[in-house]
């Protein structure tokens, strides 16, 4: 592209004020508006996710004694390791995604035709063959689409699954793993006089 060329597409390409920052020689994007209220919660989160060395210390792994011992750990730990388990599903998703190619196609297929219905103008319409779809009959049509092609993919069980192992994940860890005050003084309570 000569300079000309460059000047004139500067000159004449109106772009979303905000989306673009010039950064160093290659440039960046910054996130859209619309995502910051997301970023904000995952930085939040990332803030209160515990160091996996904490997290898999095993050395504070005990049998636990009774059901009111299992009872308080899982209390504690679910509230405590809250972040390092959500990781854990997301990990099992992203997993479970991606070995599946059919069930990458079914929600990329839904995916796709959900963003792009939704990202329409107010009372835009599609003509197909003599017949007019408004925004809401083009959702149901996808809703119906998607709905069998995530069957096929085996959606369901994927689902049940990813559930499962976290819970049983997430159970067993939260139950073995000792509190910091095992021997029950974190409930101590004071007499007034």
């Amino acid at each position: 592209m000569t300079v000309d060329e460059k000047l004139f597409v500067e000159d004449n390409v109106e772009l979303a004020p905000g989306l673009f920052k010039k950064k160093g020689v290659m440039g960046s994007i910054n996130i859209p508006p619309q995502l910051m209220g997301a970023k904000d919660w995952v930085m939040k989160k990332r803030e209160t996710l515990r160091p996996w060395q904490e997290f898999g210390n095993y050395t504070r792994a005990s049998k636990p004694g009774n059901i009111a011992v299992v009872s308080r750990r899982v209390s504690h730990n679910v509230s405590y390791y809250y972040t390092n388990y959500a990781f854990i599903s997301a990990v099992l998703v992203v997993y479970c995604i991606i070995s599946s190619p059919m069930l990458l196609l079914a929600i990329t297929v839904s995916g796709t035709a959900c963003y792009l219905i939704s990202t329409q103008k107010e009372g835009k319409t599609l003509q197909i063959g003599g017949h007019t779809f408004t925004p809401k009959d083009q959702a149901v049509i996808c809703a119906c689409i998607s709905l069998p092609l995530l069957f096929f993919a085996s959606a369901g069980t994927v689902l049940f699954w990813i559930i499962g192992l976290t819970c049983s994940v997430v159970g067993l860890h939260a139950s073995f793993m000792s509190t910091p005050n095992e021997d029950g003084t974190e409930f101590e309570m004071n007499e007034t006089v």
